[in-house]
Protein backbone atom coordinates (compact mmCIF):
# COMPACT_ATOMS: atom_id res chain seq x y z
CA UNK A 1 0.00 0.00 0.00
CA UNK A 2 1.38 3.37 -1.02
CA UNK A 3 2.90 5.34 1.82
CA UNK A 4 2.96 2.34 4.17
CA UNK A 5 5.87 0.41 5.61
CA UNK A 6 5.92 -3.36 5.83
CA UNK A 7 8.21 -5.60 7.86
CA UNK A 8 8.32 -9.32 7.34
CA UNK A 9 10.52 -12.30 8.03
CA UNK A 10 12.50 -12.99 4.86
CA UNK A 11 13.80 -16.28 6.22
CA UNK A 12 10.51 -17.77 5.05
CA UNK A 13 10.57 -18.68 1.34
CA UNK A 14 8.70 -15.95 -0.50
CA UNK A 15 8.38 -14.00 -3.76
CA UNK A 16 8.10 -10.25 -4.09
CA UNK A 17 7.01 -8.57 -7.31
CA UNK A 18 6.71 -4.87 -8.06
CA UNK A 19 3.80 -4.57 -10.47
CA UNK A 20 3.71 -0.77 -10.26
CA UNK A 21 5.08 1.55 -12.94
CA UNK A 22 7.21 3.32 -10.35
CA UNK A 23 10.47 2.41 -8.66
CA UNK A 24 10.19 0.64 -5.32
CA UNK A 25 12.96 0.96 -2.75
CA UNK A 26 13.70 -1.78 -0.27
CA UNK A 27 15.75 -1.45 2.89
CA UNK A 28 16.83 -4.88 4.04
CA UNK A 29 18.22 -5.41 7.52
CA UNK A 30 19.39 -8.52 9.29
CA UNK A 31 18.07 -8.60 12.82
CA UNK A 32 18.05 -11.45 15.29
CA UNK A 33 14.76 -12.70 16.65
CA UNK A 34 14.84 -11.91 20.38
CA UNK A 35 13.98 -15.51 21.31
CA UNK A 36 17.04 -17.00 19.59
CA UNK A 37 19.69 -18.37 21.91
CA UNK A 38 23.35 -17.40 21.49
CA UNK A 39 24.04 -20.83 20.02
CA UNK A 40 21.24 -20.42 17.46
CA UNK A 41 22.53 -16.97 16.46
CA UNK A 42 26.05 -18.38 16.01
CA UNK A 43 24.71 -21.21 13.83
CA UNK A 44 22.73 -18.80 11.66
CA UNK A 45 25.70 -16.43 11.40
CA UNK A 46 27.83 -19.34 10.19
CA UNK A 47 25.26 -20.07 7.48
CA UNK A 48 25.30 -16.40 6.40
CA UNK A 49 29.10 -16.44 6.40
CA UNK A 50 29.22 -19.59 4.25
CA UNK A 51 26.81 -18.04 1.75
CA UNK A 52 29.26 -15.13 1.38
CA UNK A 53 32.45 -17.22 1.65
CA UNK A 54 31.90 -20.84 0.53
CA UNK A 55 35.62 -21.43 1.15
CA UNK A 56 34.75 -21.69 4.86
CA UNK A 57 33.74 -25.28 4.08
CA UNK A 58 36.94 -26.13 2.21
CA UNK A 59 38.79 -29.36 3.02
CA UNK A 60 42.04 -27.44 2.56
CA UNK A 61 43.11 -25.98 5.92
CA UNK A 62 44.91 -23.02 4.31
CA UNK A 63 41.94 -22.05 2.18
CA UNK A 64 39.61 -22.41 5.15
CA UNK A 65 41.93 -20.30 7.35
CA UNK A 66 42.03 -17.49 4.78
CA UNK A 67 38.23 -17.54 4.51
CA UNK A 68 37.91 -17.43 8.31
CA UNK A 69 40.23 -14.41 8.40
CA UNK A 70 38.21 -12.65 5.68
CA UNK A 71 34.99 -13.31 7.62
CA UNK A 72 36.58 -12.03 10.85
CA UNK A 73 37.88 -8.86 9.18
CA UNK A 74 34.53 -8.19 7.51
CA UNK A 75 32.86 -8.24 10.93
CA UNK A 76 35.48 -6.01 12.53
CA UNK A 77 35.90 -3.50 9.70
CA UNK A 78 32.78 -1.37 10.33
CA UNK A 79 33.81 -0.95 13.97
CA UNK A 80 37.33 0.08 13.04
CA UNK A 81 36.60 2.17 9.95
CA UNK A 82 37.82 5.40 11.49
CA UNK A 83 41.32 4.01 12.02
CA UNK A 84 41.80 2.42 8.64
CA UNK A 85 41.35 -1.17 7.57
CA UNK A 86 41.98 -3.45 10.52
CA UNK A 87 43.40 -0.71 12.78
CA UNK A 88 42.45 -0.52 16.41
CA UNK A 89 42.63 2.59 18.57
CA UNK A 90 45.26 1.04 20.81
CA UNK A 91 47.55 0.29 17.84
CA UNK A 92 47.27 3.71 16.15
CA UNK A 93 50.14 6.10 16.73
CA UNK A 94 49.27 9.71 17.48
CA UNK A 95 51.78 12.14 16.05
CA UNK A 96 51.06 15.82 16.55
CA UNK A 97 51.57 18.02 13.53
CA UNK A 98 52.22 15.15 11.13
CA UNK A 99 49.89 13.21 8.92
CA UNK A 100 50.30 9.48 8.86
CA UNK A 101 51.41 8.28 5.46
CA UNK A 102 49.66 5.43 3.74
CA UNK A 103 51.82 2.50 2.77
Amino acid sequence: MEGKVILFDTSILHDAINEADEMRYILMLRVWHPDLSGEEREALQFIYDVLELPELLSDDAGTRFMAEERARMAKEFPLKATGGFGASKSKRKKVKGKKRSRK
